[in-house]
């Protein structure tokens, strides 16, 4: 939970993953792009080392599958 109460869910990326910064990066704006009703948007990012975390907005209510189906 962000300071302000707001919910994310943080996805950390495997640090043994051979993706470079450069690729990391291209990944990062391509989501950035994608704009859907669908989809969840991605608030933010990390790089520190090769540690590397995707933020995105928090999706209640189980999976997105479950939201989508109406389940």
């Amino acid at each position: 939970v962000w300071g302000d109460g707001t919910a994310f869910a943080a996805k950390v990326l495997c640090s043994e993953s051979e993706q470079g910064i450069k690729e990391f990066l291209a990944e990062i704006e391509s989501i950035s792009e994608a704009k859907h009703a669908n989809l969840v948007r991605l608030l933010g990012c990390c790089i520190q080392r090769k540690n590397r975390i995707l933020i995105y907005e928090y999706l209640e209510n189980n999976s997105l599958d479950h939201v989508l189906q109406g389940n």
